[in-house]
């Protein structure tokens, strides 16, 4: 553990306000209002309003954290420790989040099409396979996708994304970080991106925040 980071967590004052982004079982998020309580650094506590935690809360996957700290932010990325009752989550800070890189964890609702594939090297036994499937939501970092079959490998995909009302296309290496098998023969599938640059990782959070308002114009429209 970076001492810079130990420093930052004990810097900040107890009782703080603070946000935090729950990935959940079932693919989505929930980003929630609580209040920051200290513990022996890095650790420390978040605790909620009666009946606002989510109960399928997903404890492998790391959260973003902000606490209001003497007029500014700390914006950090934290795992779960534990969860104490229907209130309160043990957290464990892991690294510090600039403020640039926050636009990479910017996630939109996407639906569009996406391919992913597996090329086995010279000397492994596996099979080479394709999937086409449709996502669910897409940042910078990721996308959550929904597939016709669970992938036979995690590491080492391919990934071909359409982005919407654009000329351009998202090819780069990716990761498998969850699958979760649905009804209808369908999957779930959480895939990480590996290799891109920070101008594609812009430019797909721009085609994100352009969906959004796309998706509210839409509904004030409609309204």
């Amino acid at each position: 553990m970076p001492s810079s980071l130990v420093d930052i967590i004990k810097k900040i004052q107890d009782s703080q306000a603070a946000e935090i982004k729950l990935q959940l079982l079932n693919g989505s998020s929930e980003q929630l209002k609580c209040i920051y309580k200290e513990s022996l650094a890095p650790n420390f506590f978040l605790v909620f309003p009666p009946k606002q935690l989510p109960t399928n809360i997903d404890t492998n996957l790391s959260c973003l954290v902000v606490v209001k700290n003497e007029e500014r932010s700390v914006t950090f990325q934290a795992g779960i420790e534990t969860i104490k009752g229907d209130r309160i989550l043990e957290m464990f800070a892991q690294k510090p989040i600039d403020p640039t890189e926050m636009r990479n964890f910017y996630r939109a609702d996407m639906r569009t099409n996406i391919t992913a594939s597996y090329e086995p090297g010279p000397e492994e036994r596996a099979h080479a396979w394709t999937f086409t499937g449709e996502t669910i939501d897409l940042s910078g970092g990721g996308a959550l996708a929904l597939f016709p079959a669970e992938f036979p490998n995690k590491q080492r995909i391919v990934v071909h994304i359409n982005l919407p009302r654009t000329d351009k296309n998202i090819h780069c290496a990716a990761h498998v970080i969850r699958m979760i098998r649905l009804r209808k023969e369908r999957w779930q599938i959480a895939l990480q991106f590996d290799d891109l640059s920070q101008k594609e990782k812009d430019f797909i959070v721009s085609c994100c925040l352009s969906e959004q308002r796309r998706q509210l114009r839409e509904r004030i429209q409609t309204a």
